[in-house]
């Protein structure tokens, strides 16, 4: 095997083993290759508070369940630099160490780089201490840079509940949020990634903030949009209309609150939820598309083409349970076809309370880890809307909170995890 590596073009070897990138051609290489399998340039970190995204070694074969994690790794390879480490930091620059410090020498990585660093920001950020000192390799030239930290003190014992320092970083976090999105005339679009923003909105900005009326505008033409332009099937519909219905759902649930209920909305939500239910199978489950009839014509028969994809269906679930509490505020029709739907989702995925966390499909209980690449979160949130369903949703909030491995790695990357 050593010898078929070697005789590997360098495109290739900068993924085979540990790249060192302050070698010739390395950042190159890595820049050009493309193929999914060898976890490309494009797939980075972003890096705190310093205005950094970076490139991280991830060992692909051998290092955690799906092996997406950074252990290995001892260098950072700089992709955007912002303010304010773009004062001494620039694209291409590698990172070979970080201290909170103002002066002295720089110590080289010696563990994970990207946790490392992590740490490194929150002393810096400590009372006292303000400076992110760095060991910047640019082009051949090794230097140590000082990058200027905002003071934000400590955690507390109790972070993130009554915890100063996460209080800010959580609003500061919202205000750069909705600045985002405010900005970005083109971010709501007809899909789960646009569903998922206005979700983000939905609950970074609160009545009597500056910008409430501004969001609430933007939110509502959105919404009209959703509502108005009819269920489109191609495939994988349960992704996005689980995050779209869910978003009409809230919206309309957030004008009520108001006091001012958009009532435009709620064909729609009925559409979404009806459709949902009437796709579920037999078992309460849903797949990447809708499930086929039965024999005798009849709906809920056993999706297709491989079974059940929990991730695609628990949020199909929520939806079903979010739409109804929808029309239920609105005063509307209750179809037959709801509460049969909520009840078989629900006993499904209750069966593995206690015995484990959720897994893929129609399997076993996974016993792997915890939390489960977001799908145990995501059924503390189904359970959690469910006055009948409190011991699962207990349950499953605890497998969510202990799964610091699901924040680690997961199927397709961490995102989900993040997200729920």
């Amino acid at each position: 095997m050593l010898t078929v590596v070697a005789a590997m073009p360098s495109s290739a070897l900068a993924f085979v083993v540990n790249p060192n990138l302050t070698d010739a051609g390395v950042i190159a290489a890595l820049k050009a290759d493309t193929k999914y399998s060898s976890r490309p340039y494009g797939q980075t970190y972003n890096l705190g508070a310093t205005g950094l995204r970076g490139w991280i070694y991830i060992d692909g074969n051998n290092t955690g369940e799906y092996g997406l994690i950074t252990d290995p790794s001892r260098q950072i390879l700089v992709t955007v630099a912002e303010a304010p480490a773009s004062a001494v930091l620039a694209v291409d620059d590698v990172i070979l160490g970080a201290v909170a410090a103002s002066s002295g020498t720089v110590p080289l990585f010696t563990s994970d780089c990207r946790k490392a660093f992590g740490v490194a920001i929150g002393d810096a950020e400590k009372a006292g201490a303000g400076t992110l000192r760095v060991k910047r390799w640019r082009a051949g030239t090794t230097t140590d840079e000082n990058i200027p930290m905002t003071i934000m003190g400590d955690y507390t014992a109790t972070a993130p509940f009554s915890c100063p320092k996460s209080g800010l970083i959580l609003a500061n976090a919202r205000t750069k949020l909705v600045s985002q999105l405010k900005a970005d005339s083109n971010f709501l679009s007809s899909s789960y990634g646009g569903a998922i923003k206005g979700l983000a909105l939905l609950a970074a900005v609160a009545p009597g903030d500056p910008d409430y009326a501004t969001v609430q505008a933007r939110l509502k033409s959105f919404a009209t949009s959703l509502a108005g332009n009819g269920l489109q099937a191609w495939g994988m519909e349960w992704w996005d209309w689980s995050y779209m219905s869910i978003f009409l759902s809230e919206y309309y649930l957030r004008t009520v609150a108001d006091g001012a209920p958009d009532a435009s909305v709620l064909a729609g939500i009925n559409n979404y939820t009806v459709a949902m239910a009437k796709g579920q199978s037999r078992y309460g489950t849903f797949s990447h598309g809708g499930s086929p009839l039965k024999p005798d014509g009849s709906l809920h028969g056993t999706v297709t083409p491989y079974g059940p994809v929990n991730a695609a269906g628990i949020p199909t679930n929520i939806a079903i349970v979010m739409g109804k509490k929808a029309l239920v505020a609105g005063n509307q029709a209750i179809d037959p076809e709801i509460d049969p739907a909520i009840q078989r989702g629900s006993d499904f995925f209750s069966y593995y309370m206690n015995k484990g966390s959720i897994p893929y499909g129609e399997h076993e209980p996974w016993a792997g880890g915890h939390a489960s690449n977001g799908k145990d979160p995501m059924c503390a949130v189904l359970f959690g809307l469910q006055d009948t369903r409190l011991a699962e949703a207990e349950y499953f909030a605890r497998m969510a909170v202990a799964g610091c491995t699901g924040r680690e790695y997961g199927h397709s990357g961490q995102g989900l995890s993040y997200l729920w």
